[in-house]
């Protein structure tokens, strides 16, 4: 009887040693699964973040939400033309970028896109420019939005630390056709009476803006 006991002791002692055995097994299996769940979704967290910072280029202004008093156009607006009158969703600060606003005031206008390297180049000069003319407003205008790879509008703006009126563009660029862009940077250089003074297409340095600026009436 003492050595049947004896048995059944020394199995009971194997089982459970089994079955412990196996529980750690599982639990290093559940640690791996746990530490892979946890890797995979760092990583794409961080993709979600670098797509939402950088090459998305990110989303025009809804359809239906830009208006432009002007209809499309082949060429410039030329010195004497009175600037369209239009209203879009403003990039900042929600609302509304309203051209009326700006009625009786001298105003240089760029229109932009935010994969542009001169467009990147010549908005902080600009910006840093017009603020040495208090009698000047800068507006401006985002268009093309995700056509080619770069950053969005809006991380684009908080990089450089700008924050002057965006006007959106719609998907369909009416703003930017309205007023005759075909190229990236434009800058119209607007009389207080809203006709134009002269326009520039490309990038210009500061020299040149001083001058520009200098001679709106």
């Amino acid at each position: 009887m003492s050595k049947q006991t004896k048995r059944e002791r020394k199995e009971q002692a194997r089982r459970v040693r089994a079955e412990a055995l196996r529980t750690s097994r599982r639990r290093r299996q559940y640690r791996r699964i746990a530490y892979a769940v946890a890797a995979v979704a760092a990583v794409a967290a961080v993709v979600v973040v670098m797509t939402t910072a950088g090459n998305n280029g990110g989303k025009p202004a809804p359809t239906g939400s830009v208006h432009v008093s002007g209809p499309a156009r082949d060429t410039l607006l030329a010195q004497g033309d009175q600037v369209p009158s239009f209203s879009a969703p403003a990039l900042i600060g929600g609302g509304q970028v309203d051209w009326s606003t700006y009625a009786g005031k001298k105003v240089v206008l760029s229109i932009w896109a935010p994969w542009c390297p001169h467009c990147q180049a010549e908005l902080p000069v600009l910006s840093s420019v017009v603020a040495g003319h208090p009698d000047v407003s800068l507006v401006t205008i985002v268009t093309a939005i995700g056509q080619e790879p770069g950053p969005s509008p809006q991380q684009y703006m908080k990089d450089h630390n700008l924050t002057f009126p965006v006007a959106l563009d719609d998907a369909n660029g009416t703003l930017a056709k309205a007023l005759g862009v075909q190229a990236f940077p434009m800058l119209y250089f607007v009389n207080s009476d809203g006709t134009v003074s002269s326009e520039k297409e490309g990038e210009v340095q500061t020299a040149e803006l001083q001058q520009l600026i200098g001679a709106l009436t």
